[in-house]
């Protein structure tokens, strides 16, 4: 049941940035987008690889 967790951790980090962009005016949207863009690729890539068979 690993890639749930994936997908609940992605869309967590989506509506969190989400959250804070509708929260605060002053935060710039690209740079928080961009950040939440880096995240995702970091998590995607730990949480959907092919575990390695011995």
């Amino acid at each position: 049941m690993k890639y749930p967790w994936v997908g609940i951790t992605l869309g967590t980090m989506w509506f969190g940035s989400a959250y804070i962009i509708i929260s605060n005016s002053k935060i710039d949207s690209s740079t928080a987008l961009f950040t939440a863009i880096i995240g995702t690729i970091v998590v995607a890539f730990i949480g959907f690889r092919a575990p390695k068979i011995k």
